[in-house]
């Protein structure tokens, strides 16, 4: 079991402390970055807007992104395959009965 540590990261110029396993702490350290960056870019882009409504809505863009790469990685393939091979077993069953 990895050991916890605290870590500071800055976001919109402000100093959070995280509790993160030792092995994470270069990869949220680097997620902070990129959230840092994002959310920099869209204040300069809206600066009449909140940091809260710059978080929610760089929050959202990031989930979109995200659920756009995870829509791209799936093969419907193995959607398709994965109903036959349950028919497949079924009819097996029915078959031997």
């Amino acid at each position: 079991m990895s050991q916890s540590t605290p870590i500071k990261i800055r976001l919109m110029g402000k100093d959070y402390t995280l509790r993160v396993d030792k092995d994470d702490e270069l990869a949220t350290l680097e997620m902070a970055e990129y959230l840092n960056a994002r959310l920099k870019a869209f204040k300069k882009a809206h600066p009449e807007q909140s940091d809260l409504t710059a978080a929610v809505i760089t929050g959202l863009a990031i989930t979109e992104e995200l659920f756009t790469e995870r829509a791209a990685s799936r093969d419907p393939g193995d959607h398709v395959n994965g109903v036959l091979t349950a028919l497949e077993k079924k009819l097996s069953k029915a078959l031997r009965a």
